[in-house]
């Protein structure tokens, strides 16, 4: 849960201490409305960002970027059709243990 901060509505504008918002005072924030409440929070990073932070990791070696086309999206009435397919096999759990069952009967290391 949160912690209460003493606040000053005005005809329009709502002020917030700048020491109730901690390390956030140095930050670009936004505030949001989620139902009955208002949330003070960082504003997203731009596209730039983003953008900058993909390329940083790219340059370290972190962030793998596959060279084939991400494949087209499966319409809603496909996917519904192989899901009703697939799961008339059981929990895919099963199908992997029984697989992988009698690799393991017999060996000494216990599992």
């Amino acid at each position: 849960m949160g912690t209460p901060v003493s606040i000053q509505m005005t005809r329009k504008e709502l002020l917030i201490p700048r020491d109730a918002l901690g390390n956030l005072a140095t930050k670009d924030v936004e505030a949001v409305r989620v139902g009955d409440a208002i949330i003070v929070r960082p504003k997203r990073a731009s596209d730039d960002e983003r953008d900058q932070v993909r390329h940083v990791l790219q340059a370290a070696g972190l962030l793998y970027e596959p060279a084939w086309e991400t494949p087209p999206p499966v319409p809603p009435d496909e996917r519904a059709r192989l899901a009703e397919k697939l799961g008339q096999a059981g929990p895919l759990s099963e199908a992997i243990i029984a697989d992988r069952g009698d690799r393991y009967e017999g060996s000494d290391d216990g599992g």
